[in-house]
């Protein structure tokens, strides 16, 4: 199977295997939370995807390197808002929350995949 990402777009795993995924494009505050909401509900739940789309255990540790991967992200792909990026994921690392303003932004940006036969 190819190479998938994991939560962003259409393609995903998460399109493809929940039916969900968090909209495309340059890694922003608002795309960060969606990330950070599917994040903490793959931790909760126990489970995430690899990149071919294979469940696998979603450990504290794979929660944290995914979670900073979104800092990384946002500044190789230039955006303005990463400092603001950095300050929400490390609240999300210290309280295992979004907070309320964060989770609105995180819901405009997941989207749910309509099933048109």
């Amino acid at each position: 199977m190819e190479r998938r990402s994991i939560y962003s777009g259409v393609q995903s795993c998460y399109a493809v295997m929940e039916g969900v995924y968090v909209e495309g494009g340059k890694m922003d505050l608002a795309k960060a939370a969606a990330h950070l909401y599917l994040h903490m509900r793959d931790l909760e739940r126990g489970f995430t995807y690899d990149h071919e789309c294979r469940r696998m255990k979603m450990t504290p540790e794979l929660f944290e390197a995914r979670s900073k991967f979104l800092v990384k992200l946002c500044r190789e792909q230039g955006s303005v808002d990463c400092d603001e990026v950095e300050r929400l994921v490390e609240h999300v690392l210290k309280r295992f929350e979004l907070p309320p303003w964060a989770e609105e932004l995180a819901k405009k940006k997941i989207i749910k995949v309509s099933r048109l036969f």
